[in-house]
């Protein structure tokens, strides 16, 4: 009788836990680690995003347990080099070794060719985390370009022979426009589910509380969610909190200016999160708000859902027909569509608003607690007949 073991995973990722300024793809793995039944073992680095500031009270170089089948190992940028990786390959055997990026150069494309260079590249899973969207390819746009271009082309980076991890069929067909014909194995993003539901702020006519959690960055179109607020002219009574890393210093200013230009309205901007704080800021919010250019899964907008917060997004996510399920809008990025239904939340009461709230918790729950969503990241690392084709 063959013995029953779950896989064993190697994970390069740039950024984990303790760290969060990486945004979702530290959630995406956090989760993944937290809920598959699998052993993992994580490499990442000793620095959070735009710090070179290593964690307090972590040991570098070395494993540490995470939970009962986790282990982290923290290193700095210098010492992720191609000696190190071929060192752990020895130390331990190996089922998957899962890439937690795209143009990560230490993370993802250095492993990427060690791996190739031993013929492991069959045993390579790469998630490349929504950076193939329309929007995310937007910024730095001529080198992502050239990267592509030569990736696709040659093999010089070893993407040729791996399978690639689709959190949705979109992104599995950006992948496979971007690299042609080649295995993409779709399993969605797993959410973090809030420890206790919370409480909301009482909702006058009148009075619109918005929140924002996201990098204040182009692609998450933080600009235009200003420039919609300041084009509905809804007055006194209306604020905007945005929370989020400040990525980009003349993008901030940008949005500075513009918030300037939004009358009676009180808009401010806090800087990064601590993800502990999220539950408390969505506490005192009526509508999560964000007119992002695209989100490969967006787990801020499915964390505002599942604490009972209901939403105003851009139809660019994967959260969809909100509005028949009483959660919120998922709509175009225009003037016309956001302005109208800004003046529409704004003017709700009490009695109206409750309803959302408890049909965003219900469209979040379902969502969240969908048992296929684990069985589909399951069966991505399964030993014997996983990982199949889906697109």
């Amino acid at each position: 009788m063959m013995e029953f073991r779950v896989p064993r995973i190697l994970v390069f990722s740039d950024w984990f836990l303790p760290g969060f300024r990486g945004g979702g793809p530290i959630r995406s793995l956090a989760n993944l680690v937290e809920l598959v039944d699998a052993e993992f073992d994580i490499v990442t680095r000793s620095t959070d995003l735009h710090s070179d500031v290593p964690y307090p009270d972590i040991q570098e170089g070395v494993w540490i347990p995470w939970n009962q089948r986790t282990r982290v190992m923290y290193l700095s940028e210098q010492h992720m080099q191609p000696g190190r990786i071929r060192m752990l390959l020895q130390d331990r055997e190996y089922d998957w070794f899962y890439l937690n990026s795209l143009f990560s150069p230490r993370f993802t494309l250095m492993p990427l060719q060690v791996l190739r260079d031993r013929g492991w590249s069959q045993k390579v899973i790469l998630a490349p985390r929504g950076m193939l969207k329309p929007g995310a390819l937007s910024v730095k746009s001529w080198k992502k370009k050239v990267f592509l271009f030569i990736a696709s082309r040659t093999n010089h980076f070893g993407f040729r022979g791996i399978r690639w991890h689709a959190t949705n069929e979109a992104e599995g067909h950006e992948i496979q426009s971007a690299f042609g014909t080649v295995q993409v194995s779709v399993a969605p993003n797993l959410p973090h589910i809030p420890a206790q539901p919370i409480s909301h702020p009482p909702k006058p006519e009148g009075e619109l509380r918005l929140v924002c959690i996201a990098r204040v960055s182009p692609e998450k179109g933080i600009l235009e969610g200003i420039r919609f607020l300041r084009d509905a002219g809804l007055g006194k009574g209306v604020t905007l909190d945005i929370y989020g890393t400040r990525q980009n210093v003349a993008y901030l200013q940008s949005c500075e200016e513009m918030a300037r230009q939004v009358a009676g309205a009180h808009i401010s901007f806090h800087g990064e999160l601590e993800p502990a704080l999220i539950s408390g800021v969505l506490s005192e919010a009526h509508f999560f708000y964000l007119a992002t250019w695209g989100e490969n899964y967006g787990h801020a907008i499915i964390e505002a859902l599942l604490h009972g917060v209901p939403v105003i997004i851009s139809d660019r996510t994967p959260w969809k027909n909100l509005y028949d399920a009483s959660a919120g809008w998922s709509l175009p990025l225009d003037t016309s569509a956001f302005t109208a239904v800004l003046r529409q939340a704004a003017s709700l009461n009490g009695t109206a608003y409750a309803a959302l709230c408890a049909g965003a918790f219900s469209y979040g729950s379902g969502h969240a607690l969908n048992p296929a969503a684990l069985a589909a990241s399951q069966r991505l690392f399964a030993l014997h007949g996983g990982g199949q084709e889906d697109i």
